[in-house]
């Protein structure tokens, strides 16, 4: 990659980062999406890339980036995802006038069905639990353990969950910095923030007021895919759904507190959606459940 776009590519990168104020884990995706685009067309063209040959791409190209990507198993939905990724670097290219226009922005992607939340049985909660509680270093079985009851207990994001620092834990409440940076207040138990504060002093690392709360084994702060990892051997060893991630956490606390008849506008604060139709995702999921039940247990069914 020539210096020019490799410093356009930078500038890009920063700019989703501080004017579009995408999440750190959004941005990690967009910018590798990128780069990894930018390294196969230079192959793929058997030439270094330039914006001219960038602004000549057509989908015929695309499509063979994309189809060696689904031969190493990577899905159609991170492929939709990775044409947003590549339109907002060449709206970026055509911004700064480093390209005239590009026929890859007239390119739609596939549609899916919107994916519904799966969320967890409260046998299969208690089974993770019961797994992550077999951990023999007492610090990393308490910060397992403390991560898993901020997403299932309190529906948190991953990513909120470690951008956690010292200073948003306060007795009875917690100080969540969502997507957008957009930040929210939730009630906490006091002895969950005890449990974690006592996770922080057993920590083999000084953690101080404005410090990360959750850190991986050197001490830096800890990484989402180890969480995922673990989550994904879990469910191996569990013979959970193949569908469980991290997110399943969240799911299962959305789903439960409609259950109990919360309120959409309160589950939307919690979970700091920003549009209610988000939380009403999740409405379906009960429904279905219900007709289930009903289904199954109504006097007249056969």
């Amino acid at each position: 990659m020539k210096n020019e776009l490799k410093l356009i590519s930078l500038r890009w990168v920063d700019w989703i980062k501080s004017e579009k104020r995408l999440s750190k884990n959004t941005v990690e995706s967009y910018s590798r999406d990128v780069f990894h685009f930018l390294d196969h067309m230079s192959e793929f063209k058997n030439t270094e890339i330039s914006f001219k040959e960038i602004s000549l791409l057509n989908q015929d190209d695309l499509t063979s980036w994309f189809y060696k990507r689904l031969s190493n198993g990577v899905s159609h939905r991170s492929n939709s995802r990775s044409l947003s990724s590549i339109k907002s670097f060449l709206r970026f290219l055509i911004r700064h006038k480093k390209i005239v226009s590009s026929k890859l922005l007239r390119v739609k992607g596939p549609r899916f069905a919107s994916s519904m939340p799966r969320p967890l049985s409260k046998n299969q909660i208690n089974n993770l639990i019961e797994d992550i509680s077999t951990e023999a270093e007492r610090w990393i079985r308490m910060r397992n353990l403390s991560i898993i009851i901020l997403m299932w207990g309190y529906g948190l994001r991953i990513s909120e969950v470690l951008n956690l620092k010292l200073k948003d834990l306060e007795t009875n409440n917690l100080t969540i910095i969502g997507k957008g940076q957009k930040s929210r207040i939730i009630p906490i138990l006091n002895e969950v923030v005890f449990f974690i504060e006592k996770m922080v002093e057993t920590c083999p690392y000084s953690i101080l007021y404005n410090d990360y709360i959750f850190l991986g084994k050197r001490g830096k702060q800890l990484k989402a895919s180890i969480v995922q990892k673990q989550i994904r051997e879990i469910r191996y060893k569990l013979r959970f759904p193949e569908n469980t991630t991290p997110h399943s956490l969240r799911h299962t606390f959305a789903t439960e507190l409609l259950e109990n008849m919360v309120d959409l506008r309160s589950i939307q604060e919690l979970l700091g959606h920003s549009s209610l139709a988000t939380t009403q995702r999740y409405t379906k999921v009960t429904s279905e459940k219900m007709r289930s039940v009903i289904e199954k247990n109504h006097p007249r069914a056969s």
